[in-house]
């Protein structure tokens, strides 16, 4: 037996009350909070540090730390991911323009234990102009709760001129 019915198409989700009975038992609730930050930093590399491939990291744990602290607790503690969306790496010369000096730079993800596999982007260049801009777009995410995690994402540079200055000067930023 057949009947015809007077349903349009979202009367189903037209319940009255529904979202009161979601809310009660707690599944209208947002799970997932999206926080933005823009991380800056500026290191000077002593010329003795300069001669030999130098891993620095580019995420320090206490920093991320620090951010979730400020937040309310009932939201820093649905905070389990970090999703980085660009890394932009910018070299000053603390020296005049024009010097021939070769650099080498780039972005590993630690976690990946082939090297090649691991590498985010790599970049050679030159402070003869006296700046460097070094842009990448990883677009992936590190869980907090990984116990190495300040080391996972490291920026490698490898500056060629190892007799351009003495030992305790600074030969970029």
């Amino acid at each position: 037996m057949r009947q015809d019915c007077n349903l349009s198409l979202y009367d189903g989700f037209r319940i009255r009350g529904i979202g009161r009975v979601l809310n009660q038992i707690g599944l209208n609730q947002r799970k997932h909070h999206i926080i933005y930050k823009v991380s800056l930093g500026e290191f000077a590399i002593p010329m003795e540090l300069t001669g030999n491939v130098m891993e620095m990291q580019l995420i320090p744990k206490e920093e991320i730390l620090e951010e979730l602290s400020k937040l309310r607790k009932e939201v820093a503690i649905t905070m389990k991911w970090i999703h980085i969306g660009a890394i932009e790496v910018v070299i000053k010369a603390t020296f005049k323009e024009g010097i021939d000096s070769e650099i080498h730079l780039s972005i590993m993800d630690r976690r990946i234990n082939n090297l090649r596999d691991g590498c985010l982007g790599t970049m050679i260049g030159n402070l003869y102009a006296g700046k460097l801009m070094f842009d990448i777009h990883p677009r992936i995410a590190y869980n907090l709760e990984d116990p190495d995690f300040s080391r996972v994402l490291t920026l490698h540079q490898d500056f060629k001129r190892k007799d351009l200055m003495k030992e305790e000067n600074r030969p970029y930023l």
